[in-house]
């Protein structure tokens, strides 16, 4: 079959692109810093607001600034992929702005059908239930669904007694120890459960990561269900 190739010219927001990318990354423009306004861009690079804008939004998806609507844009703080040795949480590793405050709330109960299934519990057994909202600026921008069996307290060395053991543990403590993820990503769109906790609209796309979290003998030690607002957070891996 013969082929015939035809050049293109570049588009125009290319070149926009590589201007910014270049002023981003010499620190033109500064890390957690909002970004002039369109117009004044528009007007610095000599194109068109369409043509800005078409190379802001490949920016925001190559996780350089962050967009929300309404809001100024901010350059988002660069960060190294989560490494598979250094196991973190990423609601708060992998935000694009700094997590600066979490509410909690949680309880404790004989686990669900599916907790009993993927926590290897029994029906006697009792579980640690925590929702978790992380923020930023006083935006909520992830939620968590945390499930911990009591009977690996110990092996973490929780300390109930000491303040915040209960924040600690969800957040950090369970992380840190796992020696193994099970993980799936999924895209859904916002119930009402999410819609309560985000502050958000119901139908809204997110990014949801169930993790059971495991220690170097393959025993469960919690079940994750994280969810990311897209436009905050860069999923990025190092495995």
């Amino acid at each position: 079959m013969k082929q015939t190739l035809t050049g293109s010219k570049m588009p125009a927001y290319v070149a926009v692109y590589n201007s910014l990318y270049s002023d981003l990354r010499s620190g033109v423009y500064r890390e957690n810093e909002a970004l002039p306004g369109e117009t004044a861009l528009a007007e610095k690079y000599h194109v068109s607001r369409n043509t800005l804008r078409q190379a802001l939004a490949i920016l925001a998806e190559d996780g350089l600034i962050v967009r929300s609507q309404g809001r100024e844009t901010l350059v988002a703080p660069q960060k190294k992929p989560l490494a598979p040795d250094k196991h973190k949480n990423p609601l708060i590793d992998l935000a694009r702005q700094k997590v600066d405050q979490i509410q909690i709330q949680y309880n404790y109960n004989a686990p669900t059908d599916i907790a009993r299934t993927k926590l290897s519990l029994d029906k006697t057994d009792i579980v640690l239930a925590c929702d978790i909202v992380y923020r930023s600026a006083g935006q909520a921008i992830g939620y968590a669904f945390t499930q911990i069996p009591v009977a690996v307290f110990k092996e973490l060395n929780v300390d109930l007694s000491q303040e915040g053991a209960i924040e600690q543990l969800s957040t950090q403590v369970i992380f840190e120890a796992a020696q193994q993820w099970d993980l799936v990503i999924k895209l859904i769109f916002a119930n009402e459960m999410e819609k309560t906790f985000l502050e958000i609209e119901e139908g809204r796309p997110m990014i949801l990561m169930e993790v059971i979290l495991r220690d170097e003998e393959s025993r469960p030690l919690a079940r994750n269900k994280l969810y990311f607002l897209p436009e905050h957070y860069l999923l990025q891996f190092h495995l």
